[in-house]
């Protein structure tokens, strides 16, 4: 199977350019001037080709909003929206978007009251593969979490499963203007006429359809169906909001993108695939994704390669979050794995919390770690009985080594691992899910009263037995909760540790995530981190009639 991830060109379209063979790709510029990327990175102003959302949740009558912005007023984009859940990082939902230029595109998350399983559902214009439907709620899908273990990973459990994660939204593609459109075009397909998407009607759909469910392999027939490389351009931002209890947080979405040489943004690989059940195969998915539970020469936790991948990939489980943007991966998708997790990477997240029982105070923290996926992944299938994952077992865990993914004269073949078997301890209290173990916590009340560092501090629930001074971050997105034994602030129930003992009433911490590896030169690598303090609190002075509810979204601060 010839590679898809390549980068289209006007002289593709005329002068027969294509592949140089099934192992490499013609990357080349386009209509416009721009560059080609040579770097991946965190965007300071917050637009980019990747928009990385750190949490969502639909628990206890939370719902979670999304809005995504195309900020280029010349171009469509090719949007791929996926939620990931709380736990290992297990694919929920996906589908992919078709934005006008200058288009906005919102949904919003639930969940099912019959099956209680997370449903999204959107008023928006914009067309989506599949439809959507004008607010017809689509349930998310549990196939991909762990049901092994039954009974104990009843239906109620997968549900819950799909109720909290992360959401990855990327550029696959560019859709510009042809110099002389016609009703067929795919960019006239999906501009806006009057504030609707021709492609919205059942004769337009089919149209887009013909366009955008192929598998291009030739950089001609991409060009020629309407597609251009992406160049990003993509913002967002999200919010939870409680209806019933008057509380909403709201944060903008972590952006990562491509630039050139002189860190200018840059035009990407093209990473657009068919939103179809069709099987990518092995070994051409190692091509394309990180993710060790898709490849077949995944590692695992003890040491032993395996001969097949764990879960046989489909064309929807692409692009992800390591499918090569950068020309000079094309073919090595470990290497984005390693430069995106490297540019998350983080030794110590700092916030504040505030249990103040005078005004109802109650403080979650959230970790979120988006890369985690393309290094360590929950191999469910692995499970041989009702007593779920042990650390014994050591088929559950499934390692992609990112060391090996460049070619040996690239200069970063010399990174290191962030996540690998002695650092990833399974939960236990049954859940199944993959822990990291932080290098230690500190607190402070708000007059610089601290336990010191060598005096035992807080401890969280559940903890991994010997390491019972430390913070285990066990799943992906995992929630600590300050001292709150119910709901507290975002009733997470999916990846939740509770704070048993320990900390002030009011005051801030820091969670030491070092990660020391005696190879790195400093000596600590760090973990991929996002997240915030979310603070819930109460003015019991409200007047009758109003609402004495508020929420505060503080982002964490880091260390690098």
């Amino acid at each position: 199977m010839k590679k898809n991830v390549l980068a289209l060109s006007i002289a593709a379209m005329i002068g027969g350019l294509g592949f140089a063979g099934a192992a490499s790709a013609g990357v080349l510029n386009t209509v416009t001037t721009a560059a080609d990327a040579t770097a991946l990175q965190l965007s300071e102003g917050g637009v980019g080709h990747m928009l990385l959302v750190p949490y969502y949740n639909v628990q206890n009558g939370n719902m979670t909003v999304l809005h995504v912005v195309n900020t280029d007023t010349v171009n469509g984009k090719a949007v791929k929206v996926r939620f990931r859940g709380a736990a290992n990082s297990d694919d929920v939902m996906d589908f992919q978007v078709y934005m006008s230029p200058g288009d906005v595109w919102t949904a919003a998350v639930t969940a099912d009251p019959a099956t209680g399983v997370a449903q999204v559902q959107s008023a928006d214009a914009t067309c989506t593969i599949p439809a959507l439907g004008n607010n017809t709620p689509q349930l998310f899908t549990t196939g991909r979490l762990d049901s092994v273990a039954a009974p104990y990973k009843s239906d109620a459990v997968k549900a819950n499963g799909t109720r909290e994660g992360y959401v990855e939204i990327f550029n696959m593609a560019d859709i510009p203007r042809p110099a002389a459109p016609v009703e067929t075009d795919l960019y006239t397909l999906i501009k806006h006429v009057d504030k609707v998407a021709p492609c919205s009607t059942a004769a337009g759909a089919a149209a887009l359809w013909a366009k955008v469910g192929q598998n291009y392999t030739v950089a001609a027939d991409a060009a020629a169906a309407g597609f251009d490389t992406p160049t990003g351009g993509l913002m967002g931002d999200w919010y939870i909001i409680n209806v019933p209890e008057t509380t909403t947080f709201s944060g903008a979405a972590t952006a990562v993108v491509a630039v050139d040489g002189t860190g200018a943004s840059a035009r990407g690989n093209f990473v657009h695939f068919p939103q179809i059940d069709t099987a990518v195969g092995s070994p051409a998915i190692n091509d394309f994704t990180a993710d060790p539970l898709l490849r077949s020469d995944a590692v695992d936790a003890g040491g032993t390669t395996v001969t097949a991948p764990a879960v046989a990939a489909g064309f929807y489980d692409l692009p992800d979050m390591s499918t090569p943007y950068l020309p000079v991966d094309v073919g090595f998708p470990k290497n984005q794995a390693a430069a995106l997790t490297s540019a998350l990477a983080v030794t110590s997240v700092t916030n504040q919390y505030a249990n103040d029982e005078s005004i109802s105070a109650k403080t979650d923290w959230v970790f979120s770690m988006p890369t985690r996926r393309y290094s360590v992944a929950a191999n469910y299938e692995a499970v041989t009985s009702s007593a779920g994952a042990t650390d014994t077992n050591v088929k559950y865990r499934l390692f992609s080594d990112l060391a090996t993914g460049v070619p040996v004269t690239d200069a970063r073949a010399t990174q290191d691992e962030w996540f690998f078997a002695a650092n990833t301890p399974i939960a236990t209290d049954g859940s199944g899910n993959i822990c990291v173990i932080a290098d230690g916590q500190r607190f402070w009340d708000r007059e610089e009263t601290t336990a010191g560092a060598s005096t035992p501090g807080p401890v969280f629930s559940p903890r991994v037995p010997g390491r019972v001074a430390n913070v285990a971050l066990c799943g992906e997105t995992s929630v600590l909760v300050f001292k709150d034994t119910g709901n507290s602030v975002l009733a997470a129930s999916v990846a939740r540790s509770t704070m048993t003992t320990g900390t002030y009433t009011n005051g801030w911490g820091v969670v030491n995530t070092a990660n020391p590896v005696a190879s790195v030169p400093v000596g600590q690598q760090g973990l991929p981190l996002m997240g915030a303090s979310f603070i819930k609190l109460t003015n019991p002075e409200a007047a009758p009639g109003l609402s004495g509810t508020y929420g505060i979204t503080w982002p964490h601060r880091f260390t690098r």
